[in-house]
């Protein structure tokens, strides 16, 4: 397939210099033929002599990416790729030559690539034509979603169109991408149809979205008719949508003003959310909406609230505050971890400290709630959290291991999480993997 050159190439060779010292080292060695027992007991080694280093980190985490995109196989072969989706760009060699077999695994590769820019949508139709030959396209949806989501020209759009309706999901959705890339008027129906009777819900938030970003105030008026037969997320995709920029003033604030004004619960919260982002009139009365609910809502909505009330008005921060105090352990930990996300010019520093200690009491436990505050104080580079970290990589559970070596990362601490680039699950060797080479 025909990709795409992006970025500096300067940056690319001094990215290769750096790792040049290592890139064949025991630890590369080891993680580039799957090895992992090895790789464990010589990481190990290499810590405890203080003789691992980040661009070393760097470099085993990419011979681990590559050396799973290359064993990939079935039945789990597919899913270990796109688990790889978030780290495609410093992976594209390793993509593309996987992408040029003609199974399932080529498949996947393919659509990774071309969702994240890094192949041009005529080089994959043309690679999808070439597929099918040796392939039944009517049976094989995966190819056909591939294909379907290349298509996003105004030349592509009946047949754009015509996967709106196909039989499997996947291409359905496929086509609800490509509409969203396309930006075509003449989508505008099927998208509306798609919003309204798709059985898959990630088809129909899909088809939302695209037609909010299409805009326009037949857009808006449709999405008001579909509120009433949408379920809760379905509201809050018709909210978003109607704060896209073509619909916002094409009676989309108008919409979310009723909606703030008669809804209740997540929908009323999405559409203050979406009134306060896009601002201008109606977003005071939205802050009120969310105060409100932050105080008087059910937990889940409360929660919610919680992340989306703006920390720069004095209102919405003294009810965060006060929210800190609440009997319920959930509202009061997403309000200290709002706190500790939050810039500094924003909240005082003193209130910050606070919040930060709270959550370090919190993290020193083994809750679930425990693990999820070391993340919080991770993303926030309260490097305290460390040893907290450090702890999970022990962990028999593996979301707390793939949370330690994310949150390891944050920190900068590439050579601690790299022990769980030979951790026995793959899924937490390609979560760490990305995790560092995202952050090389």
């Amino acid at each position: 397939m025909h990709r795409v050159l992006h970025g500096s190439i300067l940056a690319g060779l001094l990215s290769l210099a750096a790792v040049a010292g290592c890139a064949r080292s025991a630890s590369v060695r080891a993680a580039e033929a799957g090895r992992f027992d090895e790789l464990r007991r010589t990481l190990d080694d290499e810590l405890r002599r203080g003789a691992l280093g980040s661009d070393e980190a760097r470099a085993i985490a990419r011979a681990v990416a590559e050396g799973e995109i290359a064993r990939a196989a079935p039945p789990s072969g597919v899913e270990r790729l796109r688990e790889l989706r978030t780290c495609a760009r410093p992976l594209e060699d390793a993509l593309a030559e996987r992408a040029e077999g003609s199974d399932g695994m080529a498949t996947a590769a393919a659509m990774i690539l071309l969702e994240a820019g890094l192949t041009e949508p005529a080089g994959v139709k043309r690679y999808a034509t070439d597929a099918a030959a040796g392939r039944n396209p009517g049976k094989d949806a995966a190819l056909r979603a591939l294909q379907t989501r290349a298509l996003i020209t105004a030349e592509d759009g009946a047949l754009r169109r015509a996967r709106m309706l196909d039989g499997d999901q996947e291409v359905r959705a496929s086509a609800l991408r490509a509409a969203s890339a396309a930006a075509d008027p003449n989508d505008r129906g099927a998208l509306l149809e798609a919003a309204r009777l798709d059985p898959y819900p990630l088809a129909r938030t899909l088809a939302i979205r695209a037609a909010g970003a299409l805009g326009g105030r037949e857009i808006v008026l449709a999405l008001r008719d579909i509120w009433v037969l949408s379920d809760e997320p379905g509201r809050e995709a018709i909210a978003e949508a109607w704060a896209a920029p073509r619909a916002i003033d094409a009676g989309g604030r108008a919409q979310l003003l009723w909606a703030i004004s008669t809804q209740r619960g997540a929908p009323a919260i999405a559409a203050a959310r979406a009134l306060v982002r896009a601002g201008g009139d109606g977003a005071g009365e939205a802050v009120a909406v969310l105060i409100n609910a932050l105080r008087t809502s059910q937990s889940r909505d409360r929660i919610y609230a919680i992340l989306s009330v703006p920390l720069e008005d004095a209102a919405a921060r003294a009810a965060l505050l006060e929210a800190q105090r609440d009997a319920d352990d959930a509202v009061a930990f997403a309000a200290h971890a709002r706190y500790v996300d939050a810039p500094p010019r924003v909240v005082a520093a003193r209130e910050r400290a606070a919040a930060v200690a709270w959550l370090m009491r919190l993290a020193s436990g083994t809750s679930t709630r425990a693990v999820l505050a070391r993340g919080v104080l991770a993303r926030a580079g309260v490097h305290a959290a460390v040893p907290l970290l450090e702890r999970d990589l022990r962990s028999q559970e593996i979301p707390v291991r793939e949370a330690a070596g994310t949150g390891l990362v944050e920190l900068g601490e590439l050579p601690r999480a790299a022990l769980l680039l030979a951790d026995a699950e793959a899924q937490v060797r390609t979560s760490v993997a990305c995790a560092i080479l995202g952050a090389s």
